[in-house]
């Protein structure tokens, strides 16, 4: 799987931006957490035990290779099917992605607090070109990235569910 050119200096959530533009129907929310930038990226950088705490759809996470930031998962969802995931870790980028989907975190402080975008995107299955999502789906899926996020933030500032 082919990866964006990261940009030096480029700001994370910019560059979130470019990916979201690079992913046909890929959804993006943005939050300002009421927590610093170390406590909310502890949070993401943590995928083995805080991946399953926010994203309800999956049960474990392993990494199973590590080579600096660039990093191989097994993610197990919870009806137990599991999926090689290629990520790259850094400070403030988090790039997750399969076969099937592309999930990224992108953060940078904000006034002592921490400004904190999400990326979900699932790649088509077929030959067809994406096609617009139903209202109902997209408002579904964006309410489920809106969960996570307050989640995220929940286990930052020590609120955890």
């Amino acid at each position: 799987m082919s990866e964006p050119v990261a940009l030096p200096g480029m700001d994370p959530i910019d560059r979130l931006a470019v990916l979201e533009a690079g992913l046909p129907g890929a959804l993006v929310r943005r939050r300002r957490i009421a927590a610093p930038f170390d406590a909310v990226w502890r949070v993401i950088a943590d995928l083995e035990n805080t991946v399953p705490r926010y994203e309800t759809a999956v049960d474990r996470v392993r990494i199973v290779e590590e080579r600096g930031e660039f990093l191989r998962l097994v993610v197990r969802d919870a009806a137990g099917r599991e999926d090689a995931v290629d990520a790259r870790l850094r400070p403030g980028w988090c790039l997750m992605q399969s076969a099937t989907v592309v999930v990224a975190f992108a953060a940078r402080p904000l006034d002592g607090e921490t400004l904190l975008a999400h990326l979900e995107h699932r790649r088509p299955q077929d030959a067809a070109p994406p096609g617009p999502s139903a209202p109902a789906d997209r408002a579904a899926a964006l309410a489920k990235i809106d969960e996570e996020l307050r989640t995220i933030e929940a286990l930052a500032t020590g609120e955890s569910r």
